[in-house]
């Protein structure tokens, strides 16, 4: 299911963060379907966009209505490829919970939550009996993740949405459905415009919250959500979108201004780019028309053969690096090495720390050899390879699991440190890949990935360039609010919370 051709559904389409998806998706050649309670500002939103969109008036608190909605676009254009769940209401007099009415309440549950379970059950009706399965979006909120004050009923509901994304995405995941939870961060909608000039809301408080020093443009959403509906491997991950403000730990403000625009210029640095994943973020990096230079062990055409765990080494490479290409722009830290699968009874000292450097240590180093180059070009963005194994416990794996923790903290620390320097951090955490190196064990009878594949919610492995898409994503322009964030690229290993196997779901 690629971009241009899609019928693409957008929810509360009229206005803010879901006019701008509709208007993302039809700018790459999709044919979008505004939905929105308010008919005539979907009406004229769509009549702005030309031949790209229709409006069809709907509440999707109302159960009939949206089951009517989803039929008639599925009859008039044969099949729905896209649902962005957008739809959503806030409590503008924020009450406290001891003052909250009971209607508002309701209202918070019935359009939040259950509009989004409502539209989505109707809309899976549809993809699960359509060739190719489909790809659904919802949009819940950084306040899913952090209590606000007089906030709580809203933040209830659209944590609600991340249970609701993480079950669905595992039971709909047999039939080629993936379901993802987008969550901004302040975002400059109408909305909260509206609260601004009431006096309700400071926006340059706000701003100081967030460690890249700005609101969100609706824009910058909806690339994210443009994006994530193309990641086919990609499902029941939450994907924080809101400029650091998740990652910020400290007490004080996240930042005193905002933060500058990376230039989008400058060589690219690949670690253990000789081959796996490394070799295909390095190829698509170059497709991207960027030059890339590879750090590896192995030689490479054009790289620099030495031991990412050689700090020395490194930091000469980065240096002739700048001088023979200009200042790094993007730097991806992927090498690594696995554990010697081996109880941690018997396992030596020695190979704990050479497991731990390579992975995590060099991670920072490297990092920080890169780093004065960024600043003293305006910027750049720093893309870490974490791991599933950051998450869950692998027995017999402490070392690996341990730094690739490391690397997701470590992720998010830099984002909020280099931050006012226009350098944006970010970490990719795959699932099971079927790289050249693990394909040739399986056939040789090496290993058997059976287990591993029963799983995962969408029955497979993913690919060395579905990684590699998102890393591209991460490092490019379109990425410029996401700092601080760890993406999961896993076919839905860490969604899924039942016992037994997840593909056999149906």
């Amino acid at each position: 299911m690629t971009q241009g051709g899609r019928i693409v559904m957008v929810t509360g389409a009229a206005a803010g963060i879901g006019l701008a998806s509709a208007v993302a998706f039809a700018g790459v050649g999709d044919r979008v379907i505004l939905v929105d309670r308010d008919g005539e500002a979907a009406r004229g939103a769509a009549a702005r966009m030309g031949g790209a969109a229709v409006a069809l008036p709907v509440d999707v608190s109302d159960e009939e209505g949206v089951r009517r909605a989803v039929a008639a676009v599925a009859r008039d254009h044969g099949r729905i490829d896209v649902l962005i769940s957008n739809a959503g209401v806030v409590d503008p007099a924020a009450h406290s919970v001891l003052d909250l009415p009971l209607d508002v309440l309701d209202r918070l549950i019935a359009v939040n939550v259950e509009g989004g379970f409502l539209v989505s059950r109707e809309v899976a009706r549809v993809m699960a009996a359509q060739a190719g399965g489909g790809a659904i979006v919802h949009l819940a909120s950084g306040a899913a993740l952090r209590a606000l004050p007089n906030r709580a009923a809203y933040s209830m509901t659209k944590a609600a949405i991340l249970g609701l994304v993480r079950a669905t995405a595992c039971e709909w995941a047999s039939g080629g459905i993936t379901v993802n939870a987008v969550l901004p961060g302040y975002t400059a909608t109408e909305i909260l415009l509206a609260l601004e000039a009431q006096g309700r809301f400071d926006r340059a408080r706000a701003a100081a919250a967030v460690p890249l020093g700005r609101l969100a443009d609706p824009a910058d959403i909806a690339s994210a959500i443009l994006h994530v509906a193309g990641a086919r491997y990609m499902t029941g991950a939450s994907l924080v979108v809101d400029g650091g403000v998740d990652a910020f730990g400290g007490a004080g403000a996240a930042s005193a201004a905002p933060a500058p625009i990376a230039p989008d210029a400058g060589p690219a640095i690949v670690t253990g780019g000789a081959s796996g994943i490394g070799a295909a973020i390095a190829k698509r990096l170059a497709a991207d028309g960027r030059k890339v230079v590879i750090l590896d062990r192995e030689p490479t055409p054009g790289g620099i053969t030495l031991d990412i765990a050689d700090h020395a080494a490194v930091g000469q490479a980065v240096t002739e690096i700048a001088a023979r290409h200009g200042p790094p722009a993007i730097l991806v830290n992927n090498a690594g090495v696995a554990d010697a699968f081996a109880p941690t009874v018997t396992q030596e000292r020695a190979d704990f720390r050479r497991v731990f450097d390579v992975n995590a240590t060099a991670a920072l180093l490297t990092a920080r050899a890169v780093a004065p180059h960024m600043v003293a070009a305006g910027g750049g963005t720093i893309v870490n390879l974490s791991s599933i194994a950051a998450s869950g416990g692998l027995p017999t794996r402490n070392a690996y699991c341990a730094a690739k923790a490391g690397v997701t903290m470590l992720t998010r620390s830099l984002a909020c440190e280099w931050a006012a320097h226009g350098i944006r951090v970010n970490a990719v955490a795959p699932g099971y890949i079927a790289t050249p190196g693990v394909a040739a064990l399986e056939r040789a009878g090496k290993r058997d990935l059976s287990a591993v594949r029963r799983r995962i919610p969408l029955g497979r492995l993913g690919t060395p360039e579905e990684i590699a898409a998102t890393v591209a994503w991460l490092a490019s322009p379109a990425s410029a609010y996401v700092t601080g964030s760890v993406w999961h690229v896993d076919g839905g290993w860490t969604a899924y919370g039942d016992a037994g196997p997840a593909s056999d779901i149906r």
